[in-house]
């Protein structure tokens, strides 16, 4: 996501009984990640993590919130703690969203949270040094079903046109409304797209993460708990499924419970994988896995019930939630521009 772009508990019922093995695919396959930078350790000082579960990159620091509803701007080089501060309330359950990406005109860079027990989102200024406070520029939604209300928001995509300036905003929710709603600019509400459902059509049950894709300019929805990845037209039409609700699996391009996404320019997508404890390299166009990094575990280079994944520079960093701790390991090779728009000569879907 980033600057120009564009997770609550595990769903009802059983999501994992045990951390499970992963399977390979490709010539990059499972086994421990390579790790280049680890990041944390459990903790509540600054720098460390009480189970963190969502995370962004903005171009120069990654953001991270944990349970303890500290919101952690970090070095993505030494892991120091560059400036935090805490949500207003958490009593009542923290954030499970974050996306930083520009917000007002002219624009600003701003962090977009999804304050999901709060229903509500939450656009701060972030603070830029240990000292300085974050200020509140907007916040929208209440507990409800209407227009404009949220029931458990879990993440934010952000659309961005022209010198940066925002177009949509789309915040995905799960709790009975499991849909995606869209915003405009200002935050005035546009539309809604999706039910609660396991079928074939604009169905979700818990959509998860919520991503733009910008070389063809679709939505791409981790709907976790029916174990698929979907994308959409920014009018919320469906264009294609990947994965089962029927059937979770670790098998090269199946999920299970896939919580975070990370969008390549080569219309590939970094899945993670909360129930199968991996990151999956996914081609947008076909649903093929491409190949999968990590394993189960609490080694280096292993993860456990990881929720969220960013990309900066070229680095990728995934949330190792279960292990209080963010793991960064070299971003994978890109496909060229021309194979990312075949489309334009009749492939794709």
């Amino acid at each position: 996501m980033g600057w120009r772009g564009a997770l609550r508990l595990a769903c009802a019922g059983s999501v994992a009984t045990g951390l499970l093995s992963v399977a390979g695919c490709g010539p990059e396959s499972g086994g421990p990640i390579e790790v280049r930078v680890e990041i944390g350790e459990p903790g509540g000082a600054p720098g460390q993590f009480a189970y963190p579960r969502c995370i962004d990159a903005d171009g120069e620091s990654i953001w991270v919130i944990d349970k303890t509803a500290r919101v952690q701007r970090l070095d993505p080089r030494t892991g120091d703690c560059l400036a935090s501060f805490r949500m207003p309330e958490w009593e009542l359950g923290k954030p499970v969203g974050i996306t930083a990406a520009p917000f007002g005109d002219p624009p600003e860079p701003a962090l977009y949270i999804a304050d999901t027990h709060y229903h509500r989102l939450m656009v701060y200024r972030p603070p830029s040094t240990p000292d300085a406070e974050a200020t509140l520029l907007a916040s929208v939604g209440r507990y409800g079903k209407g227009d404009g209300e949220f029931i458990y928001p879990t993440d934010v995509a952000v659309v961005t046109g022209d010198a940066g300036r925002v177009e949509r905003v789309y915040v995905a929710e799960y709790g009975g409304n499991d849909r995606v709603s869209v915003f405009d600019a200002r935050l005035n509400f546009l539309f809604a797209f999706g039910a609660f459902g396991s079928g074939e059509g604009v169905e979700f049950n818990r959509p998860q993460s919520v991503a733009w894709e910008p070389v063809r300019g679709e939505i791409i929805v981790a709907d976790s708990c029916n174990h698929r990845i979907g994308r959409f037209t920014p009018d919320g039409e469906l264009i294609a499924w990947y994965g089962s609700p029927a059937r979770a699996g670790a098998e090269p391009g199946a999920f299970r419970y896939p919580y975070g996404l990370a969008i390549l320019p080569d219309r590939t997508a970094l899945v993670v994988e909360f129930g199968n404890s991996r990151v999956q390299r996914i081609d947008l166009d076909a649903g093929d896995a491409l190949a999968t990094y990590g394993r189960a575990g609490r080694g280096r280079g292993e993860l456990a019930y990881p929720w969220g994944v960013a990309v900066q520079d070229r680095i990728v960093f995934v949330l190792d939630s279960g292990n209080g701790r963010v793991l960064g390991f070299d971003r994978p090779s890109l496909r060229s521009v021309r194979t990312a728009r075949h489309d334009e000569r009749g492939g794709g879907g």
